[in-house]
């Protein structure tokens, strides 16, 4: 079975090191908290002119620092998510990828980001748009509100609950990957679902 997992709110504290860098760089500053963010759509908390301007900024101008320099979403969970990935890979039922929307610039640094942290993960997959997340993965764990939304039939979605996805609906719900890689029962549940289309019925 395969297992994509997203960086961004997952792993990375992705939407924390945008409002920080914003308000290094941009004129005038905006007061807004990571609760704050409550929808996807960044441009909606983020006031930039367009969203061409938004994407400039993020994927090219300031991506170093945002992608390159976030903080982990929490603190060690990179070495929790090496040793997850070493006991998947001793069992051999499972591949685990890290998948992450991303464009120009930001490529690179998110290699910086995951080589700072030493991250192990050998199998790493860029898109540029969030329904692509999915790929060939059986199960996508993700914050992403696009992605989950987008669900292929038969998959299986777990959300890493954010304050933009409150609303969006998945297989199950998590507070942190981190639970995923510690409770191995509910890890052998998800990996055990099976997915049923009403055309299947």
């Amino acid at each position: 079975m395969r297992i994509a997992i997203s960086i961004n709110e997952v792993l990375r504290d992705f939407i924390g090191q945008l409002i920080y860098t914003y308000n290094k760089y941009v004129s005038p500053r905006i007061d807004i908290k990571e609760n704050d963010v409550t929808d996807f759509n960044l441009i909606k908390h983020f006031p930039f002119n367009s969203i061409n301007d938004l994407n400039r900024f993020i994927y090219t101008e300031a991506s170093l620092e945002i992608f390159g320099h976030a903080d982990q979403l929490t603190d060690g969970i990179m070495n929790q998510f090496n040793n997850f990935i070493t006991t998947i890979k001793d069992g051999e039922e499972h591949q685990i990828e890290l998948v992450s929307r991303e464009a120009n610039k930001s490529i690179p640094s998110t290699f910086f980001f995951l080589s700072k942290n030493a991250c192990r993960a050998e199998s790493i997959r860029f898109v540029t748009d969030s329904i692509n997340e999915w790929g060939d993965a059986d199960i996508l764990i993700t914050a992403n509100p696009d992605a989950l939304k987008n669900k292929p039939n038969g998959k299986i979605s777990v959300k890493i609950k954010s304050y933009y996805n409150e609303d969006i609906k998945a297989d199950f719900e998590l507070g942190s990957l981190l639970e995923f890689m510690k409770d191995e029962n509910l890890r052998n549940t998800i990996l055990n679902t099976k997915i049923i289309n009403y055309e299947e019925i």
